[in-house]
This record gives structure tokens, C-alpha cells and sequence, in this order.
């Protein structure tokens, strides 16, 4: 056989065996997805960032799939709506949350949503059709922005909302989405994979941090950070993409990150369902308002339950 046949023999049965094919986008698993679920969903008080819109979806509908190359606007908040139906029943059981949280809505201007409301908010964006206007035996044009906030709060109208979705759910199985999927366009290696004795190492320096810490203090304890977010006025704001659309009850104006798993060279690009990573967050006042974590072995850093708390450490005194 002349090598020319040869070369084409050897090339044919490395196609016909798939191994030249393109792989198929990977999956989590089933334990991995609703890990990270249960991970996001006990995060929702530190979801900055939400398009504050009530959706009425038909029934059955399900959201559009995400762009290969989503702009990742807030970690915790595309996660969840990334992880399809794996996150939808912690969604659920956060219902009938009524702890303050800081307002993640870019603009507020009516209400003021607690944990509960934006869980509301999140299953609305996975497909679940809004059921508080037959609740609250009124049209959809007569619902008003602050209803959304003020009906659950009354009696048991959140257990009595929460009882309605499941029901919703029971009868719409294939609602909200498929099994998640990472990136398929990423290299098939870690541009970074922290060893697990280094994973060990930096678990107690990250437990050390504290609301109110400012960003100096932070940087002695945590270490050099991986990427750096400021403001919008600064050139790099959307090569990281950290601060995304900062919501003005928030009133953060820096965030670093820190990987402990990086797939991509570009940190706007990082995957929430995929790599995995802290972002701490600074408050105009230079105080440490909140951690985002998907990390498992390391907490996050929730905002705390007391709004005067909240206004003290990010505008520096009561509004």
C-alpha cells in the first residue's frame, strides 16, 4: 500500500470511530447541577443586578436559550436561570423568604422586594407564567408595580403563591429549560486550575473577611487578586464585566475576583456554570458590601439581614 493510501486509510478509521469529530458541549451532571443550584439559590440576598420585569409567559413556554457567549450581567442571577430545572425547586421553596435584601433592581422606584419577591422574579425568567394577578383576583393591567411587593406580604399570600407554582409546575413538567450546558466553545484545559492544597490553604484566609473590611484589609488577607472591576468611567469596567449593571441600592463601585478554575482568557467571558470563582465587592464607601462564591469549599458573604447595617456600610450614614 502506497503511504499516500496509507495516510487516507489511517485518516478514514479515526473518522469513522468519531475520533476527529466534534465533541458534544458538556454537560453537568445531575449531582453537580443541583449542588450548584443549592448553592446560588442560598445566595439570592447577594443577586446586584435584575431587569425588574414581571413576565407573563404562556403556558409551557420556556425562555430562550442563551447566547453562546452570554455577557454575564450578574453571577448568582445567570446561574440560576442557566442551571434550567435543576435550580427551579429552591426557587420554589424561597417563596416564602420574607428577609430584607438589598434592592437588586436597577432602578427602584415602587416596592421593595425581599428574598422571596426576586426568587418570584427568577422563576418568572425561567418559564413559570406570572399567577399573582388571578391571585389577587385582579387583571394584569390592573396589577400595579408595588402589588408585586406588598399582596405576598400579607397573611399567608406567599405560602398560598408558593402552593400555586408548585401546582403549576406538576401540571408543566418540561417548563424551564434543559439539562445545563457549559461552554462548548472554550479549549478543552484549564488556562488555570488552583492545586487542592492551594484550595485548602486560601478556605481559612477567605473565612477571615468581614462586612466592612475595606479593600486594603481585604488585599492583606485574601492576597492579589485575579481581576479588578471599577466603576463605569474606567476604560476596563467592560473588559471584566464584574460590577455588571450596578443597581443604585447597592451603590458598588469595585469588585475583585479571585479563580480557583479558569477556562477562558477573558474574565467577561468566565462561564458561572463552569469555572469557579469569588468576586468580593466594594461599596462607594470602600467598605466590603458582599462575596459571590461557586465555590463549595469557601462561603460566600451575604449582605447583612439589617437595612441600617446595609445603608451604613455602603453610603456611609442613614439616607
Amino acid at each position: 500500500m502506497s503511504t499516500r493510501r496509507l495516510a487516507r486509510f489511517i485518516l478514514f478509521s479515526l473518522l469513522s470511530h468519531g475520533l476527529f469529530a466534534q465533541s458534544a458541549p458538556p454537560k453537568l451532571s445531575p449531582t453537580q447541577a443541583k449542588n450548584l443550584a443549592e448553592l446560588m439559590c442560598w445566595q439570592l440576598p447577594n443577586v446586584g443586578t435584575i431587569l425588574e420585569t414581571i413576565q407573563g409567559n404562556s403556558p409551557g413556554a420556556s425562555p430562550s436559550p442563551p447566547p453562546q457567549e452570554p455577557i454575564i450581567t450578574d453571577d448568582v442571577y445567570d446561574a440560576l436561570l442557566q442551571l434550567g430545572p435543576y435550580s427551579v425547586g429552591c426557587l420554589v421553596d424561597k417563596l416564602t423568604d420574607p428577609r430584607w435584601m438589598p434592592d437588586p433592581r436597577s432602578e427602584p422606584l415602587l416596592g421593595a422586594p425581599v428574598v422571596g419577591d426576586v426568587a418570584y422574579m427568577a422563576l418568572g425568567d425561567k418559564g413559570v407564567p406570572d399567577m399573582l394577578p388571578r391571585l389577587a383576583h385582579k387583571k394584569p393591567n390592573e396589577m400595579r408595580m408595588d402589588d408585586y411587593f406588598l399582596w405576598p406580604g400579607v397573611g399567608d399570600h406567599r405560602q398560598r403563591l408558593q402552593n400555586a407554582v408548585r401546582q403549576w409546575l406538576t401540571k408543566h413538567p418540561d417548563c424551564c429549560g434543559s439539562v445545563p450546558m457549559v461552554r462548548s466553545s472554550e479549549p478543552p484545559t484549564w488556562k488555570f486550575r488552583m492545586a487542592d492544597s492551594d484550595v485548602a490553604k486560601a478556605k481559612p484566609k477567605f473565612a477571615r473577611l468581614r462586612l466592612g473590611m475595606n479593600s486594603k484589609e481585604v488585599l492583606k488577607i485574601a492576597g492579589q487578586r485575579d481581576g479588578i472591576d471599577r466603576e463605569t468611567d474606567n476604560p476596563d469596567h467592560w473588559r471584566m464585566a464584574l460590577l455588571g449593571y450596578c443597581s443604585n441600592d447597592h451603590n458598588e463601585n469595585l469588585a475583585y475576583i479571585y479563580f480557583i478554575e479558569r477556562w477562558a482568557d477573558e474574565i467577561a467571558k468566565r462561564d458561572p456554570l463552569r469555572d469557579r470563582y469569588l468576586i468580593i465587592f466594594f461599596s462607594a464607601e470602600g467598605k466590603l458590601t458582599r462575596m459571590v462564591s461557586n465555590v463549595a469549599e469557601i462561603p460566600a458573604i451575604l449582605p447583612p439581614r439589617d437595612y441600617r447595617v446595609w445603608e451604613r456600610i455602603t453610603w456611609g450614614s442613614k439616607r
